[in-house]
């Protein structure tokens, strides 16, 4: 087996680490890239060549035909990051090669980090941090504190974060509803909620959590029309992509005081410096961080390397991609 890892030098570092590589060599040989870009064609063409499986990540170079024949026998492109969309090309899905993501590794930091944006807004950790900063002590904990549990929480959409979302969630005394549009009934009752539609979830829902892609269908899906049936005191979570929220319907209904929303994500990015949002005590708004930053890149790493073993051992890959979906998918 040889096993290409077109990465940069500094993607290697943050991603992989010796433990890593060494698992990787386990199963074939491997080839890590040593240059610090892919400018010459034909260095990157002699470097994959032969190649049973290429390892790609962000930056990496689209899979293009003269990629693919420089080695015809290649089974499958293990990409460590998360959308495959920046690498794959017609020629690519022609061929029908098998290629996995890392969704999935990195919906586990994402769904982690919605659940601490959940329980710390319900416990008014925000808010009552600024309390003590003035002096105060518990003559606000009645009014800002709901306890996590005996809560309904709404997770949108049942992808690979929603899906680990459930998960945690389960770990707790609460309600789970969700909503995505393509999930049975009896597919969403299996990941452990309740299918409900978009509407009633925003109505019912003490925590609405976003996991939703960045597709044309969700655009704005969350707007003034649906923010309005939010319940006072509700707390509205996006970790996914800001484009599923309209803005500017967000900072109207924030400024109503009604609800309270943690933020990771925002169209575009960053945000203009005089945007509201970094400005409202009702909002908790972060650089971006929900997913792999720092050491939690290591998931992605792991995920690889069983992907590879799964590969070599004949069983099928837990994150293949069906690219005839791939307009559906982030």
């Amino acid at each position: 087996m040889k096993i290409s890892l077109l990465a940069l030098p500094d993607q290697q570092k943050t991603i992989f680490s010796k433990k890593y590589f060494e698992r990787l060599r386990k199963q074939g040989e491997l080839k890590i890239y040593d240059r610090e870009n892919y400018d010459d064609r034909a260095y990157l063409l002699d470097f994959v060549k032969g190649s049973d499986v290429i390892i790609t990540t962000w930056g990496s170079p689209k899979m293009e035909k003269d990629i693919l024949d420089a080695c015809p026998a290649l089974k499958a492109v293990l990409h460590a990051a998360g959308s495959v969309k920046p690498i794959v090309s017609d020629e690519f899905i022609a061929r029908n090669i098998k290629i996995t993501n890392s969704a999935c590794a990195i919906g586990e930091g994402v769904a982690e980090t919605a659940l601490a944006f959940a329980i710390s807004a319900c416990k008014g950790f925000y808010t009552l941090n600024e309390d003590t900063t003035n002096q105060l002590w518990q003559e606000n904990i009645r009014t800002r504190v709901k306890d996590f549990y005996d809560i309904t929480v709404g997770v949108i959409s049942g992808g690979y974060v929603g899906r680990h979302m459930v998960k945690l969630l389960k770990n707790f005394h609460v309600d789970i509803l969700m909503y995505d549009p393509i999930l049975s009934k009896e597919q969403i009752a299996e990941i452990g909620a309740q299918k409900v539609e978009l509407d009633e979830l925003m109505s019912r829902s003490d925590v609405v959590t976003i996991h939703a892609p960045s597709i044309p269908a969700t655009d704005n899906m969350i707007n003034k029309d649906n923010l309005k049936l939010m319940m006072d005191g509700a707390v509205l979570i996006n970790t996914a992509r800001g484009s599923v929220i309209n803005e500017a319907d967000l900072i109207e209904e924030l400024k109503t005081g009604r609800i309270f929303a943690c933020i990771d994500v925002t169209n575009p990015e960053p945000p203009a410096k005089d945007n509201e949002l970094r400005f409202m005590k009702n909002v908790i708004l972060t650089p971006h961080i929900a997913g792999t930053v720092s050491n939690g890149l290591r998931r992605i790493a792991l995920h690889v390397c069983e992907e590879l073993e799964r590969l070599v051992s004949g069983e099928k890959m837990r994150a293949e991609v069906d690219l005839s979906q791939l307009s559906k998918l982030a």
